[in-house]
């Protein structure tokens, strides 16, 4: 994953990335921990789709400076593994 710092996370929310990085750190309504960086997701974590039911979750692992996969649910081989994006969809769900 890339580390967005906080100064640049406007930036990126006016391209194409701004609906698939993760917030990192920070309060992310801007509050008194300030913004937070952004993490901009590489690898299996940049390919999940989004679910109602989701079958992983993604866990911030700051020590290692990580985005994990967790399975929620047993994911068998060939079964998508989606996620929920926890935030303002900007497209009609389907499920």
């Amino acid at each position: 994953m890339i580390i967005v710092p906080a100064s640049e996370c406007a930036l990126l929310d006016q391209t194409i990335l701004h609906d698939y990085y993760f917030h990192w750190d920070g309060d992310p309504d801007g509050g008194p921990g300030g913004e937070g960086r952004g993490a901009v997701a590489l690898g299996l974590v940049a390919l999940c789709n989004h679910s109602r039911r989701p079958r992983a979750r993604v866990r911030h692992n700051l020590a290692q400076g990580t985005l994990d996969l967790v399975a929620l649910v047993t994911i068998a081989a060939g079964d998508e593994v989606t996620i929920d994006y926890n935030c303002p969809l900007w497209f009609a769900a389907e499920e």
